[in-house]
């Protein structure tokens, strides 16, 4: 009898954690990151290397704009999984948010490295590039983005841009009405501001 109580209440245990895990991503899906990031910690008291979790856990952490945890979380995941594309692709967006473009091309090139077909890889490091003044690598890699996915529209309006840069006027604004047709918003400012 003893036995079978511990073994109903390891059960009701393993339930209620697992149950945190789903409402975390409940929570998550419903736009209601703090509570996410509340119930996968909870889950994560006690499977502190559920990769899937932390991942989740530092997506609601970035939403609520605790940076630095969600740091922690992808770079744990590293530890664990060093061949995971999401949390470098994720550390990348946070380091162009914090400008730290240096360490984008880092991420993006082990992204990269990883799996060469990934177009949003491809665009953060053109961004990374085009910040740093880095235009004919800028223009490579937006051009690598587009060639893996032809509907890439930012990559076609900040390709665009580089080449207003690089006074090839004509060509940049081909590449702003592509992305207007792309739905990209910022594509009419450049249309209106570079194209006659």
């Amino acid at each position: 009898m003893k036995y079978l109580l511990q073994t109903l209440l390891v059960a009701l245990l393993v339930g209620c954690n697992s149950q945190d895990s789903i409402s975390g991503d409940d929570y998550f899906d419903d736009g209601e990151f703090n509570q996410a990031a509340e119930a996968y910690t909870s889950y994560l008291s006690t499977h502190p290397d559920h990769v899937k979790s932390l991942y989740n856990r530092g997506r609601s952490y970035e939403e609520i704009g605790e940076t630095n945890k969600a740091i922690k979380d992808f770079e744990k995941i590293l530890e664990l999984d060093p061949k995971h594309i999401s949390s470098y692709l994720s550390l990348a967006k946070i380091a162009y948010n914090n400008q730290d473009f240096n360490k984008v091309l880092i991420y993006t090139g082990d992204v990269i490295d990883l799996n060469e077909n990934l177009a949003q890889a491809h665009f953060l490091a053109g961004r990374a590039e085009h910040q740093l003044g880095y235009l004919d690598q800028a223009l490579e890699s937006y051009n690598n983005a587009i060639s893996i996915n032809r509907d890439f529209g930012e990559a076609y309006l900040y390709r665009g841009a580089v080449k207003v840069g690089k006074d090839r006027i004509s060509s940049a604004c081909e590449d702003f009405k592509f992305a207007k047709s792309l739905d990209v918003p910022e594509a009419n400012g450049a249309i209106k501001d570079y194209c006659k």
